[in-house]
């Protein structure tokens, strides 16, 4: 172990997790620095209930080391104080960097170059910070494989035809995007793909069913459990083509999915109202918040 460390905070839904790992592997790359994730002060008081949950991916990181810890959780004064501290700190000396509204990709690089063990705290939503590791990450970050025979059975079968997962989130969530988002994404599809088949995944797939017109092209709703949202995230990695929310979870599983060989399509937002940034080559698509 090199004594340069990276220390990473994990905090909120499976999306962001791998936002927050695929950043900090790759500074941790670059940098020559260990990696490691901290995963518990992000959940000490989460509001919804979330877990840690990149311990069933294909990871190359550890885990904190209690004796590293200088604060319960996020909230507690000597995690406020430490992160005041390290914004008068000349950036290259910085242990702690906490993203800003105004964060840049490449500074990232900058901060802390000069100090053995440094923290990154924030959500990181932007390909920039990884695209130089993209590929070593599609493979740390293969969702896992389900044990069920017949979920692994429909999944191969996505993969046998042009099948479009359309993901959306409405449940204790905002923005919310219209219809007329999902309806010109489906549109598109129709009109590029030759008999496409949509796979309708989220917390509202009723929804979808009862606003959104298909064009006469089958679609296959999906049953959603909270639970078990790694099934889900397999079996969207295993469609051909994406149309995805304004969620970190739907990108990345646009973004690590797609059959062997296939050329893939991604339909996105064009104003998500989140920070999250478009990969390369995904097509906009227009969209007011609902």
């Amino acid at each position: 172990m090199t004594d340069r460390v990276l220390i990473a905070i994990v905090k909120g839904g499976l999306g962001n997790q791998l936002f927050i790992y695929a950043t900090a592997r790759a500074l941790a790359l670059k940098t020559g620095r260990s990696l490691y994730l901290d995963a518990v002060r992000g959940y000490v008081a989460d509001d919804f209930g979330r877990s840690y949950r990149l311990n069933r991916f294909g990871i190359d990181a550890a885990l904190m080391p209690e004796s590293w810890r200088v604060a319960p959780d996020l909230r507690h004064p000597r995690a406020k104080l430490i992160r005041a501290l390290n914004k008068f700190i000349p950036k290259k000396w910085r242990f702690y960097v906490a993203e800003r509204s105004d964060t840049r990709p490449g500074e990232l690089l900058k901060h802390g170059c000069k100090a053995k063990r440094v923290t990154l705290l924030g959500y990181w939503q932007d390909e920039a910070y990884f695209t130089d590791c993209a590929s070593r990450l599609r493979e740390e970050l293969c969702p896992p494989t389900p044990d069920s025979s017949a979920v692994r059975a429909r999944g191969e079968r996505f993969r046998g035809v042009e099948s479009v997962f359309l993901h959306v989130r409405r449940h204790r969530y905002s923005p919310l995007l219209d219809v007329g988002y999902y309806q010109k994404a489906v549109d598109k599809a129709c009109a590029e793909l030759l008999n496409p088949v949509f796979v309708i995944f989220g917390d509202d797939i009723e929804w979808v069913v009862n606003n959104v017109d298909f064009r006469g092209a089958s679609y296959e709703p999906q049953d959603y459990d909270g639970g078990d949202e790694l099934t889900d995230l397999w079996l969207m990695t295993r469609c051909r083509h994406a149309i995805i929310a304004n969620s970190s979870f739907s990108w990345w599983a646009a973004w690590l999915g797609g059959a062997a060989g296939s050329e893939r399509r991604v339909w996105a937002p064009s104003r998500s109202g989140l920070p999250l940034k478009r990969a390369e080559g995904w097509e906009p698509v227009e969209a007011e918040p609902a």
